[in-house]
């Protein structure tokens, strides 16, 4: 379960100051996928930097599966992240001189993770089987997202956060991808935060928030 008390967040002081979050309450239980709504600009990816530990510049409370980052140092940080996050980007991040399997195996093995799926399985089931030695850069933006898609499932992490995993995409590929994620979620039960400013990419997710008034609104 993932914990969230009394979290307030903001950038810059006194005129200056911005709000993002202010005295925000949520909780979100093992295996849900929720989807954060809200235009650019609007705190959604601050959001997601919170949940991971890379932004601790807040005050209130972040418990992640029994893990407070407030109370960790940053080796501790790094290595929970490792084991226990994986990510979906809207720019896909993947390494271009890596072929399509190497790039899925490499965070598998750079954290010691278990496998939900061996590498050809989730090739198969992203349905890039004939493209497992091709390199990332002859990919296309479809193609690409079904990779980081791989790469994010294959391992056995608790928390997936996903940020605009269809803001690049043209429609034909937004249905694709949102298909994939919805599928493997239930194969795997990850729990899944996503952000999108995609009203329709939403509807894959079980519980939908809206960006309100420095605070999370269940639509």
């Amino acid at each position: 379960m993932i914990k969230i008390k009394k979290l307030t967040k903001s950038f810059g002081k006194d005129k200056e100051k911005v709000d993002i979050f202010s005295n925000l309450n949520l909780e979100i239980n093992s295996g849900d996928f929720i989807s954060i709504v809200g235009p650019s600009g609007s705190g959604k990816s601050t959001f997601l930097n919170m949940m991971s530990g890379i932004d601790l510049d807040f005050s209130g409370d972040i418990d992640v599966f029994s893990f407070d980052y407030k109370t960790k140092n940053e080796n501790e940080i790094t290595s929970f992240r490792g084991k226990n996050i994986s990510y979906i980007f809207q720019n896909f991040k993947l390494i271009d001189n890596l072929t399509v399997r190497e790039n899925i195996d490499l965070v598998v093995e750079l954290n010691d993770l278990e496998r939900n799926f061996s590498t050809d399985e989730i090739l198969k089931l992203v349905g890039l089987e004939k493209k497992a030695d091709n390199y990332a850069f002859n990919l296309s933006g479809g193609e690409s997202q079904r990779v980081a898609i791989a790469r994010a499932f294959v391992g056995k992490t608790k928390l997936l956060l996903a940020d605009e995993p269809t803001g690049s995409l043209d429609a034909k590929n937004k249905k694709i991808i949102m298909e994939l994620i919805s599928s493997l979620h239930k194969k795997t039960n990850n729990t899944i935060i996503m952000i999108t400013h995609d009203d329709e990419v939403a509807q894959i997710s079980d519980t939908i928030y809206k960006m309100n008034d420095y605070n999370l609104i269940k639509s």
